[in-house]
C-alpha cells in the first residue's frame, strides 16, 4: 500500500516507519486541551488525558497484515466502524496529494504497540498515568482519564502486574464511550461508561432498555429531540465528562464528519421518534 506523507512516497506503512520512526519514543496520553469537546468540560479543579488508538481492524489493514484484529468488538454489529470519529476533525485533515497525517500515523503506532508488544504497551501506560497524577496532586485537581478516545478495549482485563488500571489508580476518574452491552465494570467505582446505541441491527437495538448504562445516542438532525424512548437527552456536545452525567438519561450527540451521511440506523433521524 503505497503512502505519501509530506511530499514523500513510501511503498507502505512498515517502510516509513522503517525509514521515519525507528526507536523514536511514541506518547500514550494525549492533553485534553488539545481536544475541542475534551476542553469544554475542563476546569480548574479537573485535568483530562485521552488516548487515542485506530478503531476496529484498521492498524492491520493499514499494515497488509493477514489476521485482522479489531478493538472494538461491536464494531460491526453496532456499524459504527465505517463513520467513526477517527476521521473527524484534525484527524481527517490530510495535506493535497498527501494519504495520511501526523495524527492518523501517531494512532497507528501506538495500536501497533499494543497489539505486538502488551505488556510494553501497558508498563507505559502506568508510567504515563502516574506521571499525570502525580502533576495533578501538585496542582489538587481530579485526574480524569478516557482511554477509550477511537477504540473499544475492555480495560477491565487489561493487567499490569496482576492489576487493571482502574485498581492501580483508583484516584483517578476514568470513563468511555462503549458498543458492548456486556461489559460489567460496576465493581470499579471510578470507572463510567456510556453506553453508545444504534438501530443497524434489530437484536442490538432491542438492548436498549437491559443495559445498565446512560444511553449515547447519535442524531441527524440540528435540534436534538427532549425524549427518546421515554428517557430525557441531554447535550453530550456541551461536554464529554460523561461521568459528570445525571443517571437514566441518554445523551443526544449530533452528527459528525462521516457520520453525516450515514443512513444505516447508527445514526438517528430524531424527526422520526
Amino acid at each position: 500500500m503505497k503512502v505519501i506523507y509530506k511530499n514523500k512516497t513510501y511503498k507502505s506503512y512498515q517502510d516509513l516507519f522503517n525509514k521515519e520512526y525507528e526507536n523514536k519514543p511514541i506518547t500514550l496520553l494525549t492533553n485534553g486541551e488539545s481536544n475541542s469537546k475534551l476542553k469544554k468540560g475542563i476546569t480548574k479543579k479537573m485535568s483530562v488525558k485521552i488516548m487515542h488508538l485506530l478503531p476496529h481492524n484498521e492498524a492491520d489493514e493499514l499494515m497488509e497484515r493477514p489476521v485482522k484484529r479489531t478493538l472494538c468488538a461491536y464494531a460491526i454489529a453496532g456499524n459504527c466502524w465505517k463513520t467513526c470519529l477517527n476521521t473527524a476533525g484534525r484527524g481527517g485533515i490530510t495535506k493535497k496529494g498527501e494519504t495520511t497525517n501526523s495524527i492518523q500515523l501517531a494512532r497507528l503506532r501506538r495500536t501497533l504497540f499494543y497489539w505486538d508488544n502488551r505488556q510494553g504497551f501497558l508498563t507505559q501506560l502506568h508510567k504515563e498515568i502516574q506521571k499525570f497524577v502525580t502533576k495533578c496532586e501538585k496542582n489538587n485537581i481530579k485526574p480524569c482519564i478516557r482511554l477509550n478516545g477511537t477504540s473499544d478495549v475492555q480495560w477491565e482485563y487489561e493487567l499490569h502486574e496482576g492489576k487493571n488500571m482502574f485498581e492501580h489508580f483508583p484516584e483517578v476518574q476514568f470513563y468511555d464511550y462503549t458498543k458492548i452491552p456486556t461489559r460489567k465494570v460496576s465493581e470499579y467505582k471510578n470507572y463510567h461508561l456510556t453506553w453508545s446505541y444504534s438501530e443497524a441491527k434489530d437484536k442490538y437495538a432491542k438492548l436498549f432498555d437491559k443495559v445498565p448504562y446512560n444511553k449515547a445516542v447519535v442524531f441527524r438532525d440540528k435540534e436534538l429531540p427532549n425524549m427518546f424512548k421515554g428517557l430525557k437527552v441531554i447535550d453530550g456536545d456541551k461536554t464529554d465528562m460523561r461521568f459528570l452525567d445525571e443517571s437514566n438519561v441518554v445523551v443526544g450527540l449530533k452528527a459528525k464528519g462521516k457520520a453525516r451521511k450515514d443512513y444505516t440506523g447508527f445514526v438517528i433521524d430524531a424527526v422520526q421518534i
